[in-house]
């Protein structure tokens, strides 16, 4: 699967490079704080990824990705598998907890025959993970089940979250959401952090791939001192999982270089 003119002053930078810039929260973990993206329709993005394949991302009306598809063949493919997230995300029986092996659920959206349709973020509790779900049932009741083609271009772009903290993606040149950040209490906090994606995301050694309970894997991106501040999509394979990160280099070095 699967995508801002910030300067800090020196000392700034020095302590971004060294910390997380302030993780805070989960992203859809207390949905009622933002009730507006939770009863105003989102949109799902469909892309073609590096390998080839067609995706979609579930965005709310926030602009937070909430869900995240397997891979299809064709267009067709994933224009059925938005319809399957339609016709199964309002389903709470549906839904099924996975682990990572750093202890950190998540969940998948899966149809009647128990295939994978969906993917969440990483969260940090179970019980941020149950409402997380809780939100996305919301999301999917309100989104016409029709595919939109992303903005494209590499960017960063800054929201609010579901919980009311506020978060930053980190686009690729498709318009595919290619990190998640954690969550800040303030939009300035959650600046900070772009700044320090744009100090590390450029090293190599920054970068751990991880894998789930599932065998899916994942990477994450650290700064100096270990703290994550960012977390990729779910990958089928360590080889794809690399090849993201090389992508996401590739990504952030083009817009540090701007």
């Amino acid at each position: 699967m699967r995508t801002s003119n910030l300067v800090a002053l020196i000392a700034s930078v020095l302590a971004l490079t060294a910390c997380g810039a302030g993780q805070v929260d989960d992203g859809a973990a207390a949905a009622a704080d933002n009730s507006d993206a939770l009863t105003n329709p989102g949109h799902f993005e469909g892309f073609i990824g590096q390998d080839g394949r067609y995706y979609f991302d579930l965005v709310a009306a926030n602009g937070e990705k909430v869900l995240a598809s397997q891979g299809y063949e064709s267009a067709t493919g994933m224009q059925n598998g938005i319809a399957s997230v339609k016709t199964n995300g309002t389903d709470p029986n549906r839904y099924e907890l996975r682990q990572a092996t750093d202890g950190s659920p998540y969940f998948v959206l899966t149809a009647a025959n128990g295939q994978t349709i969906g993917v969440s973020e990483l969260y940090s509790s179970i019980t941020a993970t149950n409402k997380a779900i809780d939100a996305v049932e919301k999301v999917v009741g309100v989104t016409p089940g029709v595919s939109a083609n992303p903005v494209t271009g590499a960017r960063f772009d800054v929201f609010k979250g579901l919980d009311g903290k506020y978060y930053f993606d980190l686009r690729a040149a498709n318009g595919e959401i290619v990190l998640q950040s954690q969550g800040y209490s303030t939009k300035t906090s959650a600046n900070s952090g772009v700044t320090s994606v744009k100090i590390n995301g450029i090293n190599a050694a920054r970068f751990e791939v991880r894998t789930a309970a599932d065998s899916s894997t994942y990477f994450v991106l650290k700064a100096a001192n270990g703290a994550v501040i960012g977390v990729s999509q779910m990958y089928g394979t360590s080889a794809a999982a690399n090849d993201g990160i090389q992508s996401m280099i590739s990504t952030v070095s083009g817009i540090v270089s701007k």
